[in-house]
């Protein structure tokens, strides 16, 4: 299959929410959508911006990598040959320090090695000596559509009666002392945050802060106090918890593209979406009802199509040949 080139269409369907949560970039700020990650796809008549949620490729591609090389760790782990921190950093991580750290020269015959010993490596790259031949797209709605609200509350003790009862009338005093030193400290912060905000805001318009800082220090060291109180569980209790997640019940249209493809590639491709398909969630919020998906994957190798995979279900993946 040397020099041939695979293209896969997949479909992946939302069966639950979707949740993800892309770090915050250095220097940035957090997202409306509590960092889902939204894109811009188009603008309406008058120049505004259409904005689309959406998976995106590294979810993707870092579950088939993890799965393809977890594979290969736990064969070598039965037959007695462990992976090296090293190799397992190269594989299942991509980094190599060796690579990173290296001349600007270029050994083409090490590289070439290098790819022909190691097929994880040859498909996805590692550092900088060896680039990916793997390319995945973002998987994104027909229609744009934005992620939604999705909220819960963590419950506290003395919202299980017969729980709290069993407690040691001790064991009920101390938390009725954490839980008023709890609100104290919420209120505490609260008032930190918005005196933050204020600071912020005189900042911007050249005002005195002097006094605003002077309550924002004052807040502060009755935040700490509060907490101090708290003792060893300082984890807030009764917490309202949230997160932005795509509806359940949508197609998501994106690509994967092998280039200078192998045979081996489509054993491995095929490896990870099995995986994907026996424990088919992406995303966050697994516990509380998300990630859980079903996919269809098209791949064709040179236009001409010749497997058909359908993943999900909690089951072997479903193939198709032609």
């Amino acid at each position: 299959m040397t020099k041939q080139t695979i293209v896969v269409d997949a479909v992946i369907t939302t069966v639950g929410p979707l949740s993800i949560a892309m770090p915050i970039p250095e220097g940035g700020r957090e997202n409306f959508y509590k960092q889902f990650p939204v894109m811009t796809r188009g603008i309406d008549d008058e120049g505004n911006k259409l904005q689309t949620g959406y998976l995106p490729a590294t979810t993707l591609r870092g579950f088939m990598r993890r799965a393809i090389v977890t594979d290969s760790m736990i064969k070598a782990a039965e037959i007695g040959k462990h992976y090296t921190l090293q190799k397992a950093y190269a594989e299942l991580i991509g980094q190599d320090a060796a690579s990173e750290s290296a001349s600007e020269d270029i050994d083409l015959l090490k590289q070439q090695k290098q790819r022909d010993d190691n097929p994880v490596l040859d498909l996805f790259g590692v550092g900088m000596s060896l680039k990916s031949r793997l390319l995945v797209s973002h998987f994104v709605p027909k229609v744009n559509v934005l992620p939604e609200p999705f909220s819960g509350v963590r419950k506290d003790l003395e919202d299980t009666p017969d729980a709290f009862e069993a407690l040691s009338p001790e064991t009920q005093a101390t938390h009725a002392n954490r839980s008023q030193a709890n609100s104290q400290r919420a209120d505490a912060d609260s008032q930190v945050k918005a005196l933050v905000r204020q600071v912020r805001a005189a900042e911007k318009k050249g005002d005195d802060t002097t006094q605003l800082k002077a309550q924002l220090a004052a807040a502060e060291v009755l935040t700490a106090k509060f907490a101090g109180e708290m003792g060893e569980m300082q984890n807030s209790s009764r917490t309202l918890v949230g997160h932005y997640a795509l509806p359940a019940g949508i197609d998501l249209h994106g690509k994967l593209i092998i280039e200078r493809a192998r045979e081996r590639d489509l054993e491995m491709l095929v490896l990870a979406l099995d995986a994907l398909s026996k424990r088919p969630l992406l995303g966050a919020q697994a516990a509380r009802g998300c990630g859980e998906i079903t996919g269809k994957f098209t791949i064709k190798v040179d236009g001409i199509v010749k497997k058909i995979v359908e993943i999900g279900n909690w089951e072997v993946a479903k193939s198709v040949d032609f």
